[in-house]
């Protein structure tokens, strides 16, 4: 497994990169991620919205563990563990940054999460805004 390097190098970055912006977007917006919500009350909800709250999960997650899988096998992400366990570490960490920011109303408190979420994946330097 070579290190690839250049734009090829940069492309699972930016691809982590932009997911965590999706949740910074809302945040911006003074809201919440639906799902991360509904998810605190599950047991409360009916079963086909429970249902859409676990696809929705398991979609980011396999998209995530996708991502993940393509940028070790290029040597452009280095993680320990699995594909499938890095993912749900990186859904529950920005929801779980979500969460803790709002109170705070301290964006930038959830963009430096994010940025050393997404830098610890990868050789490449975090990018802030």
């Amino acid at each position: 497994m070579a290190l690839v390097q250049g734009r090829e190098a940069d492309r699972w970055h930016r691809q982590l990169r932009g997911y965590a912006e999706l949740y910074l977007d809302v945040l911006r917006n003074r809201r919440m991620c639906l799902c991360g919500m509904l998810a605190a009350e599950y047991p409360t909800l009916p079963d086909a919205m429970q249902a859409s709250v676990v696809s929705f999960f398991n979609q980011n997650e396999t998209w995530l563990q996708h991502v993940l899988e393509q940028g070790r096998s290029d040597g452009s992400l280095h993680f320990t563990g699995s594909a499938r366990d890095t993912a749900r570490m990186i859904i529950s960490c920005l929801e779980g940054a979500m969460l803790v920011t709002r109170p705070y109303g301290d964006i930038p408190r959830f963009q430096d999460t994010a940025a050393n979420l997404v830098s610890g994946l990868t050789s490449l330097p975090a990018i802030q805004d």
